[in-house]
């Protein structure tokens, strides 16, 4: 499956939407020697790219390269030629039938840590009623501010069972919670790393895990493993 749109309507004279349309109709048609689909992963292709879908942000309101899958590479670059880059997609085990899945549980939510955050909003966040998880924005590779009481809140969400994932601000790069103590701490206090994925990913993430196990702690192992090629583990 692959989505697209256009930075410009459709209808107007420099409109990115037409050829966007037409390489993604030829990318999805497109069948290997043996008559499967070239590209068997949800991407997103847009300007001469296709990302994988999971792996992907939007990076410019103005520009026609609208998205990048910045810690993925490309799966197919379309110039003159179109290139599939097969070393780099997943491949299903099609002898198992497609299972679509449809619960999602959206008892989760997103705050970013900046300088000078209030304690008092922040706990307020942790001790929502029904809040399952947070998707907490750090700084860099996972570092956040060393107040006590910040550490003493997200030890207490994690502790009262809130699946709480450490994601960096920057578009580039991956939560290294080990390379400084700021992230040591967030690690005893029960933060979990959400490695390189990127924010939409991981409230998705979020959202299917959670509709599916009730325990935090199942929660937890599988935001940590790579399900469909999300993460770089």
């Amino acid at each position: 499956m692959i989505f697209t749109g256009s930075q410009l309507p459709i209808g107007q004279l420099r409109t990115d939407g037409k050829e966007n349309l037409i390489t993604s109709i030829e990318i999805a048609a497109a069948k290997d020697s043996l008559g499967r689909a070239m590209v068997p992963e949800v991407g997103i292709y847009f300007n001469g790219h296709l990302l994988r879908g999971n792996r992907t942000t939007k990076q410019s309101a103005e520009e026609f390269n609208a998205f990048e899958s910045f810690n993925y590479p490309h799966l197919v670059d379309a110039g003159v030629n179109i290139v599939y880059h097969k070393e780099r997609m997943l491949q299903p085990d099609l002898s198992r039938p497609m299972k679509p899945h449809f619960r999602l549980d959206n008892n989760v939510i997103i705050f970013s840590l900046f300088p000078g955050v209030r304690e008092d909003l922040i706990r307020h966040i942790i001790h929502t009623p029904n809040l399952r998880a947070i998707v907490m924005r750090t700084y860099g590779s996972g570092n956040a501010p060393q107040t006590p009481w910040l550490l003493k809140a997200l030890k207490e969400g994690t502790a009262n069972g809130k699946v709480i994932i450490n994601i960096s601000q920057c578009m580039q790069g991956a939560v290294e919670m080990s390379r400084y103590d700021t992230g040591f701490h967030l690690q005893e206090a029960g933060v979990i790393s959400g490695f390189d994925s990127t924010v939409e990913s991981a409230v998705t993430k979020l959202m299917f895990l959670q509709s599916h196990f009730d325990d935090p702690e199942q929660v937890r192992h599988y935001m940590t493993q790579s399900i469909r090629g999300e993460i770089t583990v």
